[in-house]
């Protein structure tokens, strides 16, 4: 594995207002193996040691963050490549978790901007858990997924507002995120939204109707699948008491889900992960061993 000079801190954050860190990981494909072939990091971002439970054509990589929490001036940034034929599934130890705004601090906003690429035919499954946003938060994301025209993608994100068992709402603050899909340079799917706390769409029935939990899957597949990986979806959920939808755009599936909080997303999750990763990637799910610590 090449060690590389450390990536460049993001520029827009002051270097004295708050942690700063980058992370870039490569993978590679070689001789039947995949290997990681790059690691690069600055500050509070780091990796635990890799295993290959599915056979060696299939790399876990859990990704740490030491700090354990994002702040006011905090600045993450996450790189990751899936060279040709290279497989590879990336999780996290713990939530992550995105504290009050600093009033005083001199960047009051909390960043992180993620960037992922998958080469030809090659596979990528980002599957971290869940992000708490505090009340009064200001928290902004941004996602971007680059995928060759064969590659396939799985993407997770499930974020709670607030901390209900501590009787506390998203009531304050805000959280802005983008997310972008690109494959073989054409757009599938761009996203922007800025939730306010105590915004209306918190309780409505058309924004989340009261529910402090939210999660989408993204399934990009590099085969034509679509309609059977959507159905495979479905059935899998069908007799779920959350509320669920799936729906397709022209070359991706897109599960949303709404509820009470982690526990329960990462139920409806896991199971639609589990039901269309043998369509997608032709093996069973393999569940990282951290998720059972």
């Amino acid at each position: 594995m090449k060690l590389a000079e450390p990536p460049a801190l993001p520029p827009e954050v002051p270097a004295d207002s708050g942690w700063a860190a980058s992370l870039a990981l490569e993978f590679a494909h070689r001789e039947g193996r995949t290997v990681p072939s790059l690691r690069a990091h600055r500050g509070p971002l780091r990796i635990q040691k890799g295993f290959t439970p599915e056979g060696a054509d299939l790399w876990h990589q859990v990704i740490v963050h030491p700090p354990g929490g994002v702040a006011s001036g905090d600045s993450l940034s996450i790189s990751i490549e899936a060279g040709p034929h290279a497989r590879a599934l990336l999780t996290s130890p713990g939530a992550a978790k995105w504290y009050r705004a600093n009033q005083h601090a001199p960047v009051k906003q909390a960043r992180q901007s993620l960037n992922l690429r998958v080469q030809s035919g090659a596979s990528l499954e980002w599957l971290p858990l869940e992000s708490i946003v505090f009340d009064g938060a200001q928290a902004e994301w941004h996602s971007h997924f680059e995928l060759a025209a064969d590659a396939s993608l799985v993407a997770a994100e499930l974020v709670c507002l607030g901390r209900p068992a501590a009787r506390e709402c998203f009531n304050t603050g805000v959280l802005r995120w983008r997310t972008e899909i690109v494959r073989d340079r054409q757009l599938l799917f761009s996203e922007r939204v800025v939730l306010e706390g105590g915004s209306p769409v918190l309780n409505s029935p058309a924004g989340l109707a009261g529910c402090s939990a939210f999660a989408t899957l993204w399934l990009a597949s590099g085969q034509d699948n679509l309609a059977s990986l959507m159905d495979c979806v479905r059935q899998v959920l069908d007799d779920s008491r959350e509320w669920w939808a799936v729906t397709t755009l022209p070359g991706l599936v897109i599960l949303r889900w709404r509820g009470a909080g982690a526990e329960d997303g990462w139920r409806v999750l896991r199971a639609a992960w589990a039901a269309a990763r043998p369509l997608m990637l032709g093996r069973p799910a393999c569940a990282p061993r951290i998720w059972s610590t």
